[in-house]
């Protein structure tokens, strides 16, 4: 964001005495083995040299053994891969996953874009694309079949179909903020973006690498700064732990008329 930009965010009227945080969801018993598929996907593709595996692994159950269980997944997901990355001394260890599920995505590009195009509602298809693209996460050790998503996201319909409703909301709203995901996921979301064509959305990533989440550098590298304004919500977790974000990005998700 540029620095005219930033400053017409501090002139926006907002209360900070007024702001109130959405709850967040609660930890459960199925937060534990999430966790330590998000290890175990380190070990699988080779990011974890083999004699680092089993003390690595020791410290995660040990950091899991003592977390506090009125946390939220989000808060556990930041401090375990702020404890991961610290023993791995690196800032970045699924970097090279990230890149290849952005190329891997970009080279569908094309086709998936003339998918949505020819479609007789771009914007219902766009947005079950979107939605598949969600699949591309490596925290928890589940496999996943990206092709086979994406070829049963181009045959079902919504179950629950409000993409009309969206369309509505999104040429009504002024300012639009656009929540990313992963890495790879986030070509999908550029489909989707180009399809509503909308000119004023904020693209948030996350202010640090965290697991295969996307940063500004993934949201560079597929090109959505030609479609938004990128910024980072100044944090590493992995999501959007509101009062841990920035100002900036406070600033702009109580302004925005669609999230």
């Amino acid at each position: 964001m540029s620095d005219s930009e930033l400053n017409y965010l501090d002139q926006e009227n907002i209360d900070e005495k007024e702001i109130s945080y959405p709850e967040m969801i609660s930890f459960s018993p199925e937060c534990i083995p999430c966790a330590m598929g998000s290890v175990i996907n380190l070990f699988k593709n080779g990011v974890v040299e083999e004699e680092r595996k089993y003390p690595l692994m020791r410290e995660v159950l040990q950091f899991l053994s003592k977390i506090p269980y009125d946390r939220s997944p989000l808060h556990l997901g930041r401090d375990l891969h702020r404890l991961i990355r610290s023993y791995l001394q690196s800032t970045d260890p699924f970097a090279q996953l990230k890149e290849k599920y952005n190329n891997l995505m970009l080279s569908k590009y094309d086709e998936l874009k003339k998918f949505v195009e020819q479609s007789k509602d771009p914007v219902n298809a766009a947005l079950r694309l979107a939605i598949a693209g969600n699949v591309i996460d490596l925290v928890s050790n589940n496999s996943f079949d990206i092709n086979q998503t994406l070829e049963k996201a181009k045959r079902i319909q919504f179950a629950i179909d409000d993409s009309a409703e969206f369309e509505k909301d999104v040429k009504a709203a002024h300012k639009i903020l656009y929540l990313g995901d992963n890495a790879g996921e986030i070509v999908l979301d550029r489909i989707l973006l180009e399809t509503i064509n909308h000119p004023n959305v904020y693209f948030a990533v996350r202010g640090k690498p965290v697991i295969n989440d996307a940063t500004r550098k993934d949201a560079l590298q597929v090109g959505i700064d030609k479609l938004a304004k990128i910024i980072d919500n100044g944090d590493d977790g992995p999501g959007t732990i509101l009062p841990d974000t920035s100002k900036q990005f406070q600033q702009i998700f109580y302004s925005a008329d669609l999230i």
